[in-house]
């Protein structure tokens, strides 16, 4: 997070695109939440407009303004409270567009604020650069993880698709229990 990795040319590119310079508490802190803003109001738009979204083959509806902020707040307060059932209540559009997304974003947001913390702890007179900091933990960090998961989940068979509701065969064929 200090810089000291030496990025391949093409994308230290980007980092230096993004880099304005050193930030200190206050425009950390304000540039945090603006892309919080941006954030929220793109999810709840995306959320919104789920039933006149593309790849929405089963017709899912609009949810309840209320749910749809629920879901949109907990993304941005980095708390992911999940008032729904993915794939009961949203399409393939929001699932894509909205809560994959933010599985990335929110955790990155509460990484760079705890960045920023361990930075003021060290007495530094800057914190660093919040989009620089969020494109470090998204490209260094985040992606190859969830690359190095996707290759082990495409080697272990895991199914990825984009029909809505797959029938499975097991291996061990299902038994009727009764409940206790």
């Amino acid at each position: 997070m200090d810089g000291r990795y030496k990025a391949p040319r093409w994308l230290a590119w980007f980092e230096v695109r993004l880099n304005t310079g050193e930030q200190n508490w206050k425009q950390y802190t304000v540039s945090l939440l603006v892309f919080n803003i941006i954030l929220f109001i793109f999810g709840f738009i995306v959320l919104y407009l789920q039933p006149v979204a593309p790849l929405n083959p089963l017709g899912r509806g609009i949810l309840a303004p209320s749910t749809i902020f629920n879901t949109v707040i907990s993304f941005m307060t980095n708390t992911n409270l999940q008032h729904y059932s993915g794939d009961q209540h949203f399409s393939n559009f929001s699932q894509i567009f909205f809560i994959l997304p933010n599985m990335f974003l929110s955790a990155s947001v509460g990484f760079c604020a705890l960045t920023a913390i361990i930075r003021v702890f060290r007495g530094a007179a800057t914190v660093g650069n919040y989009f620089v900091d969020m494109w470090r933990v998204l490209v260094y960090i985040y992606l190859p993880a969830a690359l190095i998961s996707g290759v082990i989940f495409m080697h272990e068979g895991m199914p990825m698709t984009y029909a809505t509701q797959q029938t499975v065969t097991t291996l061990e064929a299902g038994r009727a229990r009764p409940m206790r």
